[in-house]
Parts: structure tokens; sequence; C-alpha cells
């Protein structure tokens, strides 16, 4: 390809966009001898932000590493709601995606770009072909879907077992420490989308606890009213 793959990957730490409904991640993009010639077949593509990339049923056709951007991948009901499965950030991959590519099944949910993205894409063929010739990029892929299983167990078991209230409670502690107490610019559907619930459960939460005068509310804000909400929130 026309760029460096070396001069692509060799970057400084990527840290996510603070105003992201996810926690904080900061990843080094991993150089390899052995990624780095998997990856020089790899085509260099961009898509502007709002982009929608898969949705369920569809027929995954390439293997895509991230390098700027965000990627959220979330799953509908039948009733309409939605919750967010995980988001990939940069020097990730999709593990759904990853599943389809080495099943030939239909992805089983929706991916959208959150920001304008840049990756690099492998077709099926060259990704089947990298997991049998390189112990490097096969290590990477294993490794890299033995991490996200946790995650996604850690997500079934929160929306199965924890109550919603400490849930968007915890999300809201995240959301606030790293923003360092600013306001944070979110509507009530963002965070239902976030938890799988529905904007009136969740307006109906978040009044409580401005009632408690742990928050303040604006049309598309949400105000820490003191360092002890903060406190709570975190707990």
């Amino acid at each position: 390809m026309s760029v460096s793959i070396e001069a692509i990957l060799n970057k400084q730490k990527i840290s996510a966009d603070t105003s992201c409904v996810d926690e904080a991640v900061e990843s080094e993009l991993p150089i390899n001898p052995v990624m780095l010639e998997v990856l020089d077949t790899a085509k260099l593509q961009h898509i502007p932000g709002g982009s929608h990339l898969l949705t369920e049923s569809d027929c995954c056709q390439s293997f895509m590493w991230l390098l700027e951007g965000r990627i959220r991948i979330f799953k509908n009901s039948a009733q309409g709601r939605e919750i967010t499965l995980y988001r990939v950030n940069p020097g990730e991959t999709c593990i759904l995606s990853l599943q389809h590519l080495l099943s030939g099944e239909a992805f089983s949910a929706e991916a959208v770009a959150e920001t304008d993205i840049s990756f690099l894409a492998l077709s099926r063929a060259e990704f089947l072909t990298a997991i049998d010739d390189s112990k490097s990029f096969r290590f990477y892929i294993l490794n890299f879907l033995s991490q996200r299983i946790g995650s996604v167990v850690k997500l079934v078991s929160e929306v199965t077992f924890e109550r919603l209230d400490l849930r968007l409670a915890g999300l809201l502690g995240q959301l606030f420490e790293r923003s360092g107490g600013m306001p944070l610019s979110l509507t009530h559907a963002q965070l239902a989308s976030e938890l799988g619930s529905t904007r009136e459960v969740i307006s109906r939460i978040l009044k409580e606890f401005e009632y408690q005068k742990y928050i303040k509310l604006a049309r598309g804000q949400i105000d820490l009213v003191s360092s002890e909400g903060l406190s709570w929130f975190s707990r």
C-alpha cells in the first residue's frame, strides 16, 4: 500500500474521547514484525462518523483493525430498546466480526462509527490465511478474544443481577470522574441505549437523583451538584 504500515502503527498512546459513554481507554498499537508483514497487504480505509458499518444478519466480508476513531457495537430488541455491548477503540478489532469471519455466519448485532474512523482491512480469505500462517497474528486474535469475553460476561452479569439505578449511578460516576466534574453533554435516550433501558425509566431515575441533590438536569446536559455527589456516584 502507498502508506507505510509501520509509520501508521508507530504512534503515541491514543486516549478515547471523554465525551464517549464508555470507559476511558488507553492503548498502544502493537508493533510486531510479523504483524507488520500480515497487515502490509491490508487496505487503509476511512469512513465518516455516523455511518452504519454492519447491521444484524449482514455477512462479514473483511477483518478490520481500527487505527483512529471509535465504533459502537449494540443490540436491538423486538420492543425497540437497545443496549451497548462494547466499543472498538484504536488498536482493537470487533470480537463479533471475528466470530463471524471464523464461522461464516451472519453478524448478530449492529455496528456504527461514532466518529470518523480509519482502519486497516483484510479480506476474509486473507484473514484466514494469516490465521493459518502467522503464529503472532493467531496469538493476537486469541489474546484479544479472551480479554473481550471477560468484559462481555461482566456486562451480562450487571444486566442480569444489578439494579438499574445502581448501574446508572456507576456509569455517571465514571463519566464525572473522567470529565473532572464538568457537565456531561448527554441525553436521557443515550443513557438508556447504553444500559438497555428506556428513556422514560432513565428520566425517572435521574429525577430522583436530582431530588436528592446529586445532580441538576438541563436539556441535553447533566450537571454534578457537589463533590459529595461524585463520591456517592463513584461508590
